[in-house]
């Protein structure tokens, strides 16, 4: 019996133990689930980053974004699929009447490229890098081509001008970017070849609405981050350099090379010094200064025509419209302002929590350019700039006008004030909303023995109405133009964005010289995705 009442009570002890132990923790790791192949489905994919699901190879990623919408303008200019915006969402000389318009590239250019990051592996912490793209536009195909959308208007009435405007994308496989370059993580970033300017780098960085065409002046013309000249913002032959140290960062940008290099400029020099800062409260506060000199930078324009009403002959009382180009020269033709800009950008960005709050104040001045060039030259995309004939012959000089190059614009310097300032909150991971108000003032630089005055103009129209409008009589008398815009940005999957928002353009004075309405109210709405 004893050894009966032995066995039982080992049984249970070891029944009641063996219990216990698997009720005790152990080490055993649970398995990671298995990883999500992006790839298996269209959703999947477009709910992954571009980070997380690259599509890369051997040290190559090839990406693109297309940005299509549609917007209405109060007073806007007809589409044009060589412009980099396609249509005004902030006021121009073209705009005029409301429309409705396909409006490409709202919040981001469409852009196709390829990067590359390839270790270099007889030196650690090396990195050979470099990229290629190019933007177009979705709706026509054509890569982006400023200076085509104005030969493509040459001549013509601006009642009948479709959007135009200089661009430093000229129709280039490369229009956006195309270099080489070496990395480390401690010495930094050098890259050859065609660069972004750091002051569009700035713009981008710390403009409230990221840059937008549709939404913020700084976007829609790059003449804010070329300081006056568009042209300015990419140096073909530039050599760029970036580095960091602790909170610090800087940067420096030299172009060599001139117009026959593909540049928009002979020189151009840039610096850019920088911190971003943390502080007690959880924010981030970034701040970066940006200097610039440019050298002999471009300007084109093209001719503009006239319409009248026919007083005589068969077409009497009808409308006739005549083209203002010259006698001799042939509809790719440009004229070209020439001048030499430096300036300055103070910007700043606070981040705490869903508030980011972000500004700056930019100041440029514009004199006259080093050299002349009368003798003519080739400019961006392969267009001419004719050389200048100089003669006392009144009959040659109505042939041949001396107004392809002007060299003297800026006999008095121009002096330009831009501040800006805006706000983003998100609601949430998916939605974001954003407010910005921008303005600029420029000087009274008008050299001309006749002062500054408010005139009449009159712009006859096609349907023979004609448009009469007060403006100043020189676009070197002081003047004044500001935006404010607004817009909501709605991601429902990561790579893919739903935006709607409004831009209110007004400008006064001598930046409203020779325009056909002085005010837009533009609201677009589009979807962009990223692949």
């Amino acid at each position: 019996m004893n050894k009966f009442c032995t066995f039982v009570a080992i049984a249970i002890a070891a029944v009641g133990g063996g219990a216990h132990a698997a009720d005790l923790p152990t080490n055993k790791e649970v398995p990671p689930p298995p990883p999500v192949n992006c790839f298996s489905s269209l959703w999947t994919y477009l709910n992954s980053s571009p980070a997380d699901c690259p599509l890369s190879y051997a040290g190559f990623t090839v990406y693109a974004t297309i940005d299509a919408g549609l917007g209405y303008s109060s007073n806007g200019a007809p589409f044009n699929g060589s412009y980099a915006n396609g249509v005004y969402s902030f006021v121009g000389k073209q705009s005029y009447g409301s429309k409705w318009l396909w409006t490409p590239n709202g919040i981001s250019q469409s852009v196709v490229g390829i990067n590359m990051k390839e270790p270099i592996p007889w030196f650690p912490g090396w990195s050979l890098v470099g990229a290629l793209e190019t933007g177009f536009d979705p709706y026509s195909g054509n890569l982006v081509n400023g200076p085509r959308s104005l030969v493509q208007n040459n001549g013509q009435a601006l009642v009948l001008q479709s959007a135009n405007s200089d661009s430093s994308r000229a129709g280039q496989f490369d229009n956006s970017v195309g270099y080489i370059g070496l990395s480390n993580q401690t010495f930094g970033t050098l890259t050859v070849g065609r660069v972004t300017s750091l002051t569009l780098d700035g713009v981008i960085g710390y403009d409230p609405m990221g840059g937008s065409y549709a939404f913020s002046p700084l976007g829609f013309s790059g003449s804010y981050a070329g300081f006056g000249d568009t042209e300015t913002n990419r140096a073909n032959t530039g050599v760029k350099y970036r580095v960091s140290y602790e909170n610090f960062h800087g940067g420096g940008l030299v172009q060599w090379g001139g117009y026959a290099q593909g540049n928009g400029v002979t020189g151009l020099y840039q610096g850019d010094i920088g911190a971003d800062i943390q502080d007690h409260f959880g924010g981030l506060l970034s701040v970066d200064l940006v200097g610039s000199y440019a050298q002999n930078a471009v300007s084109l324009s093209n001719f503009t025509g006239s319409c009248a009403t026919l007083t005589s002959g068969p077409f009497k009382g009808q409308t006739g419209c005549t083209s203002g180009i010259p006698t001799f020269y042939g509809p790719d033709d440009l004229k070209a302002t020439l001048s030499n800009n430096s300036g300055l950008m103070l910007l700043a960005k606070y981040k705490w929590g869903p508030v980011t709050l972000s500004g700056g104040w930019m100041w440029w001045q514009q004199a006259n350019p080093n050299d002349d060039f009368l003798n003519g030259f080739e400019t961006l995309g392969g267009y001419s700039v004719p050389a200048t004939i100089v003669t006392t012959n009144k009959a040659l000089a109505k042939l041949f006008p001396t107004a392809w190059t002007n060299y003297t614009a800026y006999n008095k310097m121009r002096v330009v004030n831009v501040p800006f300032v805006g706000a983003k909150y998100s609601i949430n991971s998916q939605l974001d909303v954003i407010g910005a108000f921008y303005y600029e003032a420029q000087n009274n630089y008008n050299s001309s023995t006749t002062p500054c005055a408010y005139a009449k103009t009159s712009f006859v129209q096609p349907s023979r109405n004609v448009l009469n409008v007060i403006r100043e009589n020189s676009s070197a008398c002081a003047g004044t133009q500001y935006a404010i815009s607004a817009m909501l940005d709605y991601r429902p999957l990561k790579r893919v964005d739903l935006y709607a928002g409004v831009m209110f353009s007004n400008v006064y004075g001598g930046l409203a010289n020779g325009f056909l309405a002085t005010q837009n109210i533009a609201p677009t709405a589009g979807l962009r995705v990223k692949f």
